[in-house]
């Protein structure tokens, strides 16, 4: 099952900061990755989350 979310470009940078800052033990990177990978797809380059 999936959901889909609806948040600014704002939002999801907030979001993969504070995901970026736990320790790497917490197992959070892949959930970085498939964040950002979504959502360079729905942004303009210039506003890409996670820059």
């Amino acid at each position: 099952m999936e959901i889909t979310l609806k948040l600014t470009v704002e939002e999801v940078n907030g979001i993969l900061q504070t995901l970026g800052q736990l320790p790497t033990s917490s197992g959070a990177w892949p959930l970085v990755v498939k964040i950002k990978e979504q959502a360079e797809l729905q942004v303009p380059q210039d506003q890409a989350p996670g820059e």
